[in-house]
């Protein structure tokens, strides 16, 4: 993973600097295997997005839950592997999961209002943009533009 959180393109629209170094990587890690938050208020999950034929790891995508069963919902992939579906791929299948396993109710993205390859794989996934003051989970950094999925609505189709 040390190797695709290192490609500097990953950071043009992530307010988060590369990892120093494995042994940085490996402690961060440690922390969010606990599961929560400090004050277990929040459930954590992260998952590595792979290349099962290299066994390469490409990036991670990741959710925080809160309280009322709503979740902040992100994702980071290596620049070498834009473009290939990969990303949509892991992301639909962090939201079944999310959906079908925690009964989580609706999804909560914010991202750079430069970032257009995120923009536009949150539209393939059904995200619609919605006002940063309905954006529940605390303040939306300056600059980004904030985006919802409402699962209840997923679950009566």
């Amino acid at each position: 993973m040390f190797a695709a959180l290192s490609d500097p393109q990953l950071y043009r629209f992530i307010p988060e600097k590369p990892p120093l170094s494995t042994a940085a990587l490996r402690q961060r890690y440690r922390t969010l295997q606990g599961g929560t938050s400090a004050d277990g208020l929040q459930l954590w999950l992260n998952w590595a997005i792979r290349i099962v034929s290299s066994n390469r790891c490409v990036g991670y995508v990741q959710a925080t839950i809160h309280a009322g069963r709503t979740a902040d919902f992100a994702y980071v992939l290596a620049s070498a592997f834009w473009g290939h579906g990969i990303a949509t791929e892991a992301c639909v299948a962090a939201i079944d999961f999310l959906e079908t396993e925690l009964a989580v109710r609706s999804l909560y993205a914010t991202v750079s209002a430069e970032n257009h390859r995120s923009v536009r794989l949150l539209a393939r996934l059904g995200f619609g943009e919605v006002d940063a003051a309905r954006y529940p989970h605390g303040k939306v950094v300056e600059g980004d533009r904030v985006f919802s999925l409402a699962l209840d609505s997923r679950r009566t189709r």
